[in-house]
């Protein structure tokens, strides 16, 4: 039986059906009992520096001052939501050297978490993995091989060196091999007392289930556009371009900063939609032409960008899909409100719905290692609007 406060209300280590619902129900529950016993609650709640996910960040720092944080969680959740920053925030608060749930983000140990420069803070992912590979060997690299976990649990058995507790974050966990899963299973199985282990997904069922089951579960949602718009207005950013960027970035804090922050980006945002909208227009000739020049990026390693493109097409038509059903859903394109309707009379409904689910197919056959070439040849032939 575990003891210490709300013990009882705390979800088990091991239990995989933590949901969002009920994380919030137990941090309610300890927030009266700590206020009941004269622990300051309402200091202790600065959002570490978050754009939304309050309720998450309110759940781990009164995990850690009841001291009932889990061994290890799986922080799920779209690109740029906010998971890695939130998994950097929960090691500074375990080794803050002001000592209380709260980073306070100036100290030596904080600064140096962020720079990745503190030795009880061991983090990997693909990134780390691709700049530790000989020549262009890691542009090629598609999952997370087994030496690479096994070099970041090398040390995990030591106990800290520096701080309170040692913190070992995986970005890219739904990319592991078979092999690499098996050597992360060993250490979650038994993990040290001293340690907390985050891992880091887009989305928690490409993970091995194993894994899952053994990990504390937080999914990070979209962020509302308001709070993102009035974010970036906080940090000086004209209005009129803070809601744009937040409508563009569709919840992700992470990408309406980088619009913000990058005008030139924006503007090949903007360039590349012209692009893929004129593609109805242009001759067969011209469409292979195109196929073949994005077929040779994804081979040559820019696959990134191919998605990132994917994802501009899915979010135009999901507008023109909305706009044409006569909806009030929230539009990604608020500067492009004309040519939005303009296609939605041209195309209707069924068609812009029948394009969606070809777009996201394309990006799920893509991701399972089909021909980038055919899978893009068979969109551009699907063109609602192609002439």
């Amino acid at each position: 039986m575990r003891s210490g406060l709300c013990a009882e209300r705390c979800p088990s280590r091991y239990d995989a059906d933590c949901t969002e619902q009920f994380l919030r129900v137990w941090w309610h529950q300890c927030r009266r009992r700590l206020s009941a016993l004269g622990v300051g609650v309402t200091e202790i709640g600065h959002n570490w520096g978050l754009v939304g996910h309050a309720w998450a960040v309110d759940f781990l720092t009164h995990a850690i001052v009841s001291n009932q944080h889990a061994h290890a969680y799986l922080l799920s959740g779209p690109r740029h939501v906010g998971k890695n920053l939130l998994a950097l925030r929960l090691a500074q608060a375990l080794n803050c050297e002001q000592q209380t749930a709260n980073p306070c983000g100036t100290c030596r140990t904080c600064k140096r978490i962020v720079k990745n420069n503190y030795p009880d803070v061991r983090i990997a992912s693909m990134a780390t993995q691709a700049a530790a590979a000989k020549g262009d060997e890691g542009t090629r690299q598609r999952d997370l091989r087994i030496d690479t976990v096994r070099t970041w649990l090398a040390d995990i058995t030591l106990r800290p060196y520096e701080g309170r507790r040692r913190v070992f974050i995986l970005d890219d966990v739904e990319r592991l091999t078979d092999g690499a899963a098996n050597a992360m299973l060993k250490v979650l199985e038994e993990p040290p007392p001293y340690a907390t282990i985050l891992l880091v997904a887009h989305t928690a069922g490409d993970v091995m289930a194993t894994i899952v089951s053994r990990c504390q579960r937080i999914k990070l949602r979209p962020v509302e556009r308001p709070a993102i718009a009035d974010w970036l207005v906080a940090q000086s950013y004209d209005a009129p371009d803070a809601e744009r960027c937040a409508a563009w970035s569709d919840g992700m804090p992470g990408l309406a900063l980088r619009y913000a922050a990058n005008p030139d980006e924006s503007t090949a945002i903007q360039q590349q939609l012209d692009e893929l909208l004129g593609l109805s227009q242009r001759s067969f000739s011209e469409c292979v032409k195109w196929v073949e020049e994005r077929n040779k990026a994804f081979r040559g390693g820019e696959q990134n960008d191919i998605y990132a493109m994917l994802t501009l097409w899915q979010r135009w038509w999901r507008d023109v899909l909305v706009t044409a059903a006569g909806t009030h859903g929230q539009l990604t394109w608020v500067d492009r409100q004309a040519d939005v309707v303009r296609v939605a009379r041209g195309t209707g409904v069924e068609a812009a719905a029948h394009f969606l689910h070809d777009l996201a197919l394309a990006t799920k056959q893509l991701r399972e290692n089909a021909n980038p070439q055919l899978v893009l040849e068979h969109l551009v032939l699907r063109l609602p609007d192609r002439r």
